[in-house]
């Protein structure tokens, strides 16, 4: 007994056909909501965390869309971030009414300031500032084999503690472009 499906021919043209007009507006959709998804990553990381460049934030982003697969994602690097992307020194009134260095203020959330008063930075190796801290009377600063460099958080890490908050306008914004690509 054999089984003869002469109607099944019709329905995968008429699915593919459907899946090859759409195809451009899907693609187009998701694109848009792609570039959507890291603007609105890059203003809510900027706007929630002390970063002094948006720019800093917005280099350190990437998506990538594959349209075999209809999908797409923004990522963000891992590498933490040194303090000095927050800080902004502070003074004290030394003797003779003179500035004296006072330490950083630092902004890791944004206008929640902390005052580090024995830090101070130093130019690395590889030519980017390291910030470090020392107590009142330690002199160790001196020597800094074996202290470690103060360190906020990664764009990544301030992507990923905001994630949830940042999918449904994505969703929204990607149906909204869909109808409109549809038409």
């Amino acid at each position: 007994m054999a089984l003869n499906s002469t109607g099944f021919d019709a329905v995968d043209r008429e699915l593919k056909r459907m899946r090859d007009a759409q195809s451009p507006a899907i693609n187009s959709a998701i694109d848009d909501a792609a570039k959507f998804g890291q603007q609105l990553a890059v203003d809510a990381i900027f706007n929630k965390y002390g970063f002094k460049s948006k720019s800093y934030v917005e280099q350190h982003f990437s998506v990538s869309i594959d349209p075999k697969t209809l999908t797409a994602s923004v990522s963000a690097r891992m590498r933490a971030s040194s303090l000095t992307r927050f800080a902004s020194p502070r003074y004290k009134v030394g003797k003779r009414s003179a500035r004296v260095a006072g330490g950083f203020s630092i902004n890791v959330i944004r206008n929640k300031p902390v005052w580090f008063s024995g830090a101070f930075t130093v130019i690395g190796r590889n030519g980017n500032q390291l910030m470090f801290s020392r107590k009142k009377g330690d002199n160790s600063w001196r020597n800094l084999n074996g202290q470690k460099a103060l360190y906020g958080p990664s764009v990544a890490g301030s992507f990923g503690y905001m994630r949830d908050d940042l999918q449904p306008p994505i969703i929204a914004h990607l149906r909204k472009k869909y109808g409109q690509y549809a038409k």
